[in-house]
């Protein structure tokens, strides 16, 4: 039986059904909610379905984090570098890529929104994106982002602080790169959105996004969709030390 219910040990809400119905997806016990007239339940579990993965979610990306730092503290910041390339150049980056610059830019919109979506943006962490639209771009913007930026402002949620600032201490650029958008003092695990401008960059001459990354962790970060990479202003390749193509295929 589904049994939903605040557990004072963790201070939030938990399914504690019995053995019976404790494996049933919880999408499919929101179904289950309206067919039996529970609309109420079946709004809480709608929330449920991203609070339960929070812990997963923020255990990988802060377990990714802290891998990075100390990649860096033991064989220099440098290293960084060669590591995102070579994960990323294999089947990470290169299945997107692939797929998305045969898309146009609202389909590449759609399924990145999934993406961060799922990625627990927002300041509830429940996924809350912000678009904006002009004659050449589409931004998604992301208050905070829920790895980068949630790992940099602290977790408003858990009430944990800055994985930059102690008891954490993770590292961050001490210079400027062009892996690191030419900008000192980016979070090593910010450093992946930067090698994917670059690699696709490397693959067909622009970028499908670029991503203004604020110094500031209290400002949001966006990707940034141009429609024609004949407009994109030329520091997006100038800060990752390349020069923009004179024309593209």
């Amino acid at each position: 039986m589904l049994k939903y219910e605040k557990w004072d040990k963790i201070k939030r809400k938990i399914r504690m059904d019995d053995l019976k119905d404790l494996g049933v997806p919880t999408p499919d016990m929101v179904k289950r909610c309206i067919d039996e007239g529970k609309t109420e339940l079946a709004k809480e579990l709608a929330d449920y379905i991203i609070i339960e993965s929070k812990g997963l979610h923020d255990l990988y990306a802060d377990w990714t984090s802290d891998m990075l730092d100390k990649v860096a503290k033991k064989f220099g910041e440098e290293a960084m570098y060669q590591l995102l390339r070579d994960t990323q150049s294999t089947w990470m980056m290169r299945r997107t890529w692939s797929g998305l610059r045969k898309m146009a830019p609202m389909e590449r919109i759609w399924l990145n929104a999934e993406v961060f979506r799922a990625h627990r943006c927002g300041p509830r962490q429940m996924g809350e994106l912000d678009f904006t639209e002009d004659n050449d771009k589409i931004v998604l913007g992301c208050d905070p982002c829920g790895s980068g930026g949630r790992t940099r402002r602290g977790d408003t949620v858990d009430g944990t602080p800055s994985r930059y600032g102690p008891p954490y201490n993770w590292g961050k650029t001490s210079k400027a790169y062009p892996w690191s958008w030419s900008q000192a003092g980016v979070p090593y695990y910010c450093l992946h959105c930067a090698m994917n401008e670059i690699l696709m960059i490397e693959w067909g001459g622009w970028p499908l996004w670029v991503t203004e990354y604020n110094p500031d962790e209290t400002k949001p970060c966006a990707w940034v969709f141009y429609k024609n990479p004949q407009v994109m202003p030329e520091k997006y390749w100038t800060r990752l030390g390349f020069k923009k193509p004179d024309k593209f295929e």
